[in-house]
């Protein structure tokens, strides 16, 4: 599978926000699996240092963990695809 043209935007600024907030990805990964996630954890991995696509509703699966566990912290959130894509039209 190849990266949707969005894909890296996303990845960056949900490592960004989990680097801000201190969030690891062995915290991460979890968490993540516990709200639905079907990535393993070395392909979650390998997403966030951008050596794997993965599929957006997995992408937003980690978006919504990440969120999740810096809830109370100040900084940025991790986006949801949407929130990429901005005006262009889905692919």
């Amino acid at each position: 599978m190849g990266f949707d043209h969005h894909e890296p935007e996303q990845r960056q600024r949900l490592v960004t926000a989990m680097e801000r907030a201190s969030v690891s990805p062995g915290a991460l990964w979890p968490y993540y699996l516990g709200i639905g996630g079907s990535v393993g954890e070395l392909e979650a991995e390998a997403y966030l240092q951008g050596m794997l696509s993965i599929p957006t509703l997995e992408r937003d699966l980690l978006a919504m963990a990440a969120n999740e566990l810096i809830n109370d912290l100040a900084g940025p959130h991790a986006p949801y695809s949407e929130e990429v894509l901005g005006d262009s039209p889905a692919e």
